[in-house]
């Protein structure tokens, strides 16, 4: 199955009240997907917040995550994750929980979600906060695209800085327009200058991109959602890597930033 027989979704990265938003009622009904990182919050807020989004995106499917340190995270790299997930997935019933693929921690992880939730749908996760050139980039999402079809992941995310956009870029599209597998591919650059990079990864993969909730980035490079949402909507689809096509999708995105800023 190739990937962009999925549709494209702007996940929403909810970093503070979904009532503290600037997001009109519209663009709420839109929000399809809403990432709450459990890593911000006291874990005596989890479940008020994950009401507070129920009830402020009616649309929408909640994502879990709790994000170590070393993966851009605020969760302390030595402190076990295994009784916080218990007890996020105890909570309630997460549509998705979001589980590292290179953490010592995954197999406890997973093991522990399909015992205590075995609907809640998988996102397997890599990042990578070192610059990668083109090859090893390549390795890596290749590596947690084939171990999310391993353990049976409904997603396969890979987030990364690149040495060089522009070449590590292409490259990604190249491999994301062959790439086969079942799991939703959610696949994209970090970093300064690769706003448009994820847009088109997004769209041309029919995958998921993250973008921040409008209070400022939580990784590098995000989006605001409302201008992730408008581009995946108004860019044409493409289903291999194309030159001309991209810079389209450069120019797409250049523009709506300004018009962000000028707003």
């Amino acid at each position: 199955m190739s990937g962009n027989l999925h549709e494209p979704i702007a996940v929403l990265t909810l970093s503070r009240k979904p009532q503290e938003l600037t997001l009109t009622p519209a663009a709420k009904r839109r929000v399809r997907l809403v990432e709450i990182r459990l890593d911000l919050l006291d874990p005596s807020q989890w479940a008020s917040r994950a009401k507070e989004a129920e009830r402020a995106f009616p649309s929408a499917r909640l994502l879990a995550t709790l994000r170590l340190e070393k993966d851009g995270g605020r969760w302390p790299d030595t402190k076990a994750r295994s009784e916080a997930f218990r007890e996020a997935l105890g909570l309630r019933r997460w549509d998705y929980i979001d589980i590292e693929d290179d953490s010592d921690e995954r197999d406890a992880l997973l093991a522990l979600a399909k015992a205590v939730s075995p609907s809640t749908r998988i996102v397997l996760s890599r990042h990578s906060f070192s610059p990668l050139d083109a090859d090893a980039m390549l390795e890596q999402v290749r590596a947690v695209s084939e171990s999310a079809e391993r353990n049976g992941a409904e997603v396969a995310k890979w987030a990364g800085l690149a040495l060089d956009p522009d070449e590590s870029g292409p490259e990604l599209l190249r491999w994301l327009s062959t790439r086969g597998g079942a799991a939703v591919p959610a696949f994209f650059l970090m970093g300064a200058g690769s706003e448009p990079w994820r847009v088109a990864a997004a769209r041309l993969s029919g995958g998921w991109g993250y973008a921040h909730d409008g209070s400022g980035a939580v990784a590098p490079g995000q989006l605001p959602w409302t201008v992730f949402d408008a581009l995946l909507g108004s860019v044409p689809p493409c289903e291999e890597w194309d030159r001309n096509w991209f810079a389209g999708v450069r120019s797409a995105v250049a523009l709506a930033l300004r018009e962000e800023i000028e707003a």
